[in-house]
């Protein structure tokens, strides 16, 4: 008889977990044999892997290390002597969230392919529905493997240097597995995502998930999407350049404009063709439940009297919003006068003409003084910059996320078509031509900017792989990028963790706060540690170095 064992960081590296895993759909069962017998049985537990997937660390986390967030108005001490002065250890919450994520949904994953591999389907539809949830299986695979390559190790591009444990199938309690190579890694990930095509291309089309659903699910144009991710972390540039082209060329999906950007975010209602290639569904009742994206970042809601222990930094709201220069009414203004001020001139294209800005802080067009953000524009001088420049992260959930229950959050973005164009901009600076790289961010741009946007001319690479980064920060922030951007592409574009001043500024706590010095692109901090819990319950784990 077969048992359901779970690779988790727990009191030991593998733990029994059967209650865990089969117990919410066949009560009383523990036996995989009996457990995983048709397709909607597989379905079910790819689901639940992917619901542990929708950890909402893998977002906030990388937001406070780097400078996408800072301390906020309400800020208890979130942060303040760890993430964001760079004091990572190895017992570190961000890092053992997002390894334990990892590995709990391969856990859930690798039976899944197992069961597809070993079951005898009673008719043909049956067939078609099992090789579609192995693809699906397939490419969550490799996205997982990508995500902890990404963060543990010292350097993506190397073969050589180590990645994690590669979760290729079951793992059993009594192993104990060392670490294993970028090479092995990368080499599944490319296997499983060939796979994944190969069965996508051949499968029954009335199989597959087409409309909105089809970004809810893994599909051919996500495993495009993830061979590309991958080789650009590899810095394998013609061939992520292929897969990008891919994408953007035969996905048959669009960029959202500066008419739809917003619905991406705030109501998931834009167009099914348009801008996703896959998310992470959340359920209302599951945003009740308090494990909604934008609470990582406050208490109660993404709203100046929502709590906010994180708002975002002043550096990134100046790169979102580089004209935006409030000048506030004459004479002494109420909290209501300022925020329709703001509201009026925030909403005015001249000043605030990127749709990602709108979407990032999103004033309301009738502004209430309790909520909006205040953006301050004496900010620099300001003697207590956290009472005057209060900055509210509205990206997840924005101004539909009012109810008590939050329920209107949105689902956990993972991969948009955008990227595409951003590896497609990096391979091109690559292969030395710098105009087409500029070429590539305009079309990207003119769909972001009101009125259009000017075509940028970059002088040496360096320029442009700065460009790039630039663009990634405003497009992707808040989605869990900006850590990985800065460590596979910071060196070659000179540029690393751009804070604001203001974000540092005395007298803006209660508490102490140190100014510590940029962290170099050669810090070792650039691989996160290996969790304690798992150095500690298997002794074949090796430690990054320096923790």
């Amino acid at each position: 008889m077969k048992k359901i064992f779970l690779l988790i960081c727990s009191l030991s590296l593998f733990v029994s977990c059967d209650n865990d895993l089969l117990e919410p759909y066949t009560p009383g069962t523990r036996d995989e044999d009996i457990a995983l017998r048709t397709s909607t049985d597989l379905d079910r537990l790819l689901n639940n892997g992917l619901l542990i997937m929708t950890n909402r660390e893998e977002y906030v986390f990388p937001s406070v290390m780097t400078d996408e967030a800072a301390p906020g108005f309400n800020n208890g001490g979130q942060g303040i002597n760890t993430d964001y002065i760079f004091n990572i250890l190895p017992n570190n919450g961000g890092a053992t969230s997002i390894w334990n994520m990892n590995y709990r949904a391969l856990a859930r994953i690798n039976r899944v392919i197992n069961a597809a591999n070993t079951l005898a389907p009673t008719d043909p539809v049956e067939v078609e529905k099992i090789k579609r949830i192995k693809a699906e299986a397939l490419t969550y695979r490799a996205l997982c493997h990508i995500k902890i390559l990404s963060y543990f190790s010292t350097n993506p591009k190397d073969d050589n240097a180590l990645a994690g444990i590669l979760a290729d199938r079951i793992i059993e309690t009594t192993e104990l597995l060392p670490r294993t190579s970028n090479g092995a890694f990368y080499s599944l990930i490319h296997s499983d995502l060939n796979s994944a095509i190969t069965i996508f291309n051949t499968v029954d089309p009335s199989v597959l998930y087409t409309g909105a659903n089809a970004k809810i699910y893994a599909s051919k144009n996500l495993a495009n999407a993830l061979k590309a991710r991958a080789y650009a972390l590899k810095g394998d540039y013609p061939n992520a350049e292929i897969f990008a082209n891919e994408v953007i060329n035969n996905s048959g999906l669009v960029l959202a404009n500066t008419t739809n950007y917003a619905n991406v975010f705030h109501t998931g209602n834009e167009p099914a063709n348009t801008e996703v290639i896959f998310k992470l569904k959340r359920l209302a009742a599951q945003n009740a439940q308090g494990s909604n994206l934008h609470n990582g970042w406050n208490s109660n809601s993404n709203r100046r009297n929502g709590s906010l222990f994180y708002e975002m930094s002043r550096g990134l709201f100046n790169a979102l919003a580089p004209n935006y220069t409030s000048s506030l009414p004459s004479g002494t203004p109420t909290a209501a006068q300022i925020a329709a001020h703001q509201s009026a001139e925030f909403n005015n294209n001249a000043v605030v003409n990127d749709v990602r800005a709108r979407v990032a802080l999103f004033l309301p067009a009738s502004p209430n003084a309790t909520t909006q953000s205040l953006c301050s524009p004496t900010y620099l001088t300001d003697a207590v910059v956290k009472d005057t420049d209060i900055l509210a992260i509205q990206k997840h959930g924005g101004q539909t996320a009012v109810s008590s229950s939050n329920a209107a959050n949105p689902d956990f973005m993972q991969c948009r078509l955008s990227e595409m164009y951003l590896i497609k901009a990096e391979a091109r600076i690559a292969a030395g031509d710098l105009t087409g790289a500029a070429t590539v961010i305009d079309n990207l741009r003119d769909n972001r900017i009101f009125g259009g946007n000017t075509l940028a001319t970059y002088s040496t690479p360096q320029q442009a792989w700065k460009a790039v980064l630039d663009e990634r920060r405003i497009e992707l922030c808040f989605e869990g990028f900006r850590f990985i951007d800065i460590k596979r592409i910071g060196a070659l574009a000179n540029a690393s963790i751009d804070r604001s001043p203001a974000d540092y500024a005395s007298g803006s706590w209660n508490f102490p706060l140190a100014n510590p010095a940029n962290l170099p692109l050669t810090s070792f901090k650039w691989a996160l540690p290996i969790p304690q819990v798992e150095l500690s319950a298997n002794p074949s784990i090796v430690q990054n170095p320096g923790y």
